[in-house]
């Protein structure tokens, strides 16, 4: 029942996250917040409740924020709590795994692009999307 819940949480807050993503180029803080308050709020109401994995999930966020300082905005900010949710709710390993092929299926469009429409090294592509995209396929190949 949890993984149910907390995949159905991950799909409704990438694809919130999602159209503000491509609509305003702004991930919001509110529906991060409520999500990761819903999957802890379940988790201590089902008494499987860790710290660890509450403590895990704040590091992957908290490292994706140091990567997009580092990057200088190249990754924003908002990727990085939208990672610290993922990693709450979901937990480390299928985090790293979400934003591998979330990764992985910019790269591959963003190839595509500067292939075939002559787009520029620059051009900034938003990461939810894809996220989306490869969250979505690995919920159908995992769920049992």
């Amino acid at each position: 029942m949890k993984e149910l819940l907390n995949m159905t949480l991950i799909m409704m807050l990438l694809g919130i996250c999602t159209y503000f993503d491509i609509k305003e180029k702004k991930i919001p803080i509110f529906p991060i917040l409520l999500c990761v308050i819903a999957s802890v709020g379940f988790s201590v109401y089902e008494k499987d409740f860790s710290i660890g994995g509450f403590v895990v999930g704040l590091f992957i966020g908290i490292a994706f924020c140091g990567f997009s300082l580092l990057s200088k905005g190249g990754l924003g900010l908002g990727d990085g709590m939208l990672a610290g949710a993922c990693g709450i709710c979901i937990g480390f390993y299928e985090t790293l795994g979400l934003f591998f092929f979330g990764f992985l299926l910019t790269g591959i469009v963003g190839l595509v692009l500067m292939a075939g429409w002559k787009k520029e090294m620059k051009a900034e592509l938003p990461l939810v999307p894809f996220l989306y995209v490869a969250y979505s396929i690995l919920c159908f190949f995992s769920y049992k």
